[in-house]
């Protein structure tokens, strides 16, 4: 198998368990604040991550010229990320949440055009309205129907999509240094360490009954350990713009989970939505 079909099949593997993990939040959510949910789950996932990789992290080096970036991936990617989605999903549905993830490619094409001043193709330009479009059909539907909590929640899904776009900036420029699994345990580290003050203001709790430990050590292990890992190994082998093109399926699988794991339904205008958005995205990597 060459480098790239591998990397291709990390990330859509990486895709399908972050999809799953839209519902498992949301129905964590009910038990735990969205701060105690994301340090526990990086938690167990960092020691999950060092225990693993232990002799390929103890010869990793250790410059600040280097770490830095790895200090802000954990901040962006790790942290940022999940005070933004998991208080999203707090107030929208995941169904919906996971809908917005289709948006993000969009996003990531948007910054290359005004920060790196790339020149963007006609069909990557059609790409973003039909995606914004997409994006402006689901949260203003919310915006009609004046359900406050579902706009809040879908505005906090966004932002952290932008979180996530500046992460990936920050990996790619690593990840010729250090190994993906030395990348996945630091960045998960430093966003543990990170989640720390903000517990202050929620205290520590942890999920009650089979149910929610299981949860919680399958968002632990599959969706952040191995999750972050596979993904990490997609973006050593592939180039930054297919990568985040490739999170266009969490959508699929983040709707499908919502509908089928809580029982939520999608409405005319969210379906619509994210068909756009995935149509958008396909226009964008189409050359």
């Amino acid at each position: 198998m060459n480098g790239k079909l591998a990397g291709l099949l990390a990330v859509v593997l990486a895709c399908i368990f972050w999809g799953t993990s839209f519902s498992v939040s949301k129905m964590l959510l009910t038990q735990i604040s969205p701060f105690e949910l994301a340090f526990t789950r990086f938690l167990l996932a960092s020691i999950f991550s060092f225990f693993l990789f232990f002799p390929k992290v103890r010869t990793a080096p250790l410059k600040w010229e280097y770490q830095k970036h790895l200090f802000m991936a954990g901040f962006l990617g790790v942290t940022l990320y999940f005070i933004f989605e998991n208080w999203g999903l707090k107030f929208t549905s995941a169904s919906e949440g996971a809908l917005l993830v289709g948006s993000f490619p969009a996003l990531s094409l948007m910054l290359e055009i005004f920060k790196d001043k790339k020149s963007p193709s006609l069909n990557r330009v059609l790409g973003i309205a039909l995606s914004l479009l997409g994006v402006t059909f689901i949260v203003g539907n919310a915006g009609i129907k004046l359900n406050i909590d579902n706009l809040f929640g879908d505005f906090l899904i966004l932002l952290s999509g932008l979180s996530w776009i500046l992460y990936n900036r920050q990996i790619k420029r690593v990840n010729h240094i250090y190994p993906y699994e030395v990348l996945t345990t630091f960045q998960m580290i430093y966003g543990t360490i990170l989640f720390i003050p903000l517990l202050s203001f929620t205290g520590l709790s942890f999920p009650k009954g089979t149910e929610g430990i299981l949860g919680v050590l399958y968002l632990a292990f599959f969706c952040s350990a191995l999750g972050y890992l596979l993904y990490n190994y997609g973006l050593r082998r592939l180039e930054l713009t297919q990568v985040v093109n490739t999170l266009n399926l969490i959508p699929l699988f983040g709707a499908i989970w919502g509908v089928i794991f809580l029982r939520e339904t999608l409405g005319v205008w969210e379906i619509l939505g994210g068909v756009l958005i995935i149509l958008g995205v396909s226009l964008t990597t189409w050359r």
